[in-house]
């Protein structure tokens, strides 16, 4: 399967929009709205699930296998690095208590609430894995249905789970997240461009535009929404995935090496920027933003691409061997 351009520059604008989100924390500034990167992992992440294996017979235990490989090893290291390094410096990192509760739990991408009462695991960027790890569950046991009946099955489990988050709104921290559905927008989205339909490169322009228009306005409104988030960053997060992706079938993409390579370090950036950045915050200090917002972020891509050039993409390959995906496109955590 030949790589998608729009969904590998997606991968990187969501990584270094959410790091950009917490070096401007770190400066006490505001642009809450780079969280919304998450939302774009999400789409994509169900985009590519379905792509990946329409048409197939992949079996369950097959499929978490090869999604096990793609994201346990780094997150296991960096999880395992953090809850070391607290441990010998707990001053350094006053929100990690690793309990072995905790750290066993993140481990294992199970949701729970951390020692300070608060639903992270010990690296807090892994929250999104844990919704992740529930997403490959649902989607491995709907491999288990007829191919004509797979779609529905897998609509009907993620619209039951994510619509319950409203009925029960405390379980939306845990596990019955309206989050859930952004994952099904993304399915629904790569199902549909299976099909004759070609919005054309006009069309795909005016989704970004939209989308643009969209995110902006949320940032201006600067209201938390909580239950209601796959409504307002979820909507324009379905619209960037599906207007970049009419336009690369459009032929109106360029191929860009510097995003590509972005792209492929992009999970290595997401879980690595919260160390870089708040290294960098210690060592100068965060009163001058304009230095430390665009030094911190060059650094966390420096570092991110290393990690994934040095320790992810050897791993993944190894561990993969034969089965590795046929191209880096097809890897979809954040």
């Amino acid at each position: 399967m030949r790589t998608l351009l729009s969904i590998q520059y997606l991968r990187a604008l969501a990584a270094f929009s959410v790091a950009t989100f917490h070096a401007f924390q770190w400066a006490r500034l505001d642009f809450d709205i780079g969280a919304a990167g998450v939302d774009i992992f999400f789409v994509i992440s169900g985009f590519i699930m379905w792509r990946t294996t329409e048409g197939t017979a992949m079996r369950p235990l097959e499929f978490l296998r090869r999604r096990a490989v793609r994201i346990a090893p780094l997150y296991w290291v960096a999880t395992l690095g953090l809850t070391a390094a607290a441990l010998l410096f707990p001053l350094r990192f006053p929100d990690v208590q690793p309990t072995w509760s905790h750290v066993l739990q993140s481990l294992a991408f199970i949701q729970h609430r951390n020692p300070a009462g608060l639903p992270f695991p010990v690296l807090a960027p892994g929250w999104t894995l844990n919704y992740e790890a529930v997403f490959y569950v649902i989607f491995a046991g709907c491999l288990l249905a007829p191919m004509a009946s797979r779609l529905l099955v897998l609509s009907c489990a993620l619209l039951l789970l994510g619509i319950g988050g409203f009925f029960y709104p405390p379980a939306y921290e845990m596990l019955a997240n309206p989050l859930i559905l952004e994952f099904l927008a993304g399915v629904l989205l790569a199902r549909v461009m299976r099909t004759d339909f070609a919005p054309g490169r006009p069309a795909g322009w005016l989704m970004l535009g939209l989308a643009g228009a969209w995110y902006l306005t949320m940032y201006l409104l600067k209201a938390e929404w909580d239950l209601w988030r796959p409504l307002f960053w979820g909507m324009p997060a379905l619209l960037i995935v599906a207007g970049l992706t009419a336009v690369e079938a459009d032929g109106g993409l360029p191929r860009v090496p510097s995003l590509l390579a972005l792209g492929d370090a992009s999970y290595s950036l997401y879980l690595t920027h919260p160390l870089v950045i708040g290294a960098v915050a210690v060592l100068m200090g965060t009163w001058r933003p304009w230095l430390f917002i665009p030094l911190s972020l060059a650094l966390a891509c420096g570092v991110g691409w290393l990690c994934w050039r040095g320790f992810e993409r050897p791993v993944t390959r190894a561990l993969k061997g034969p089965l590795i995906d046929a191209a880096s496109g097809a890897h979809t955590a954040p």
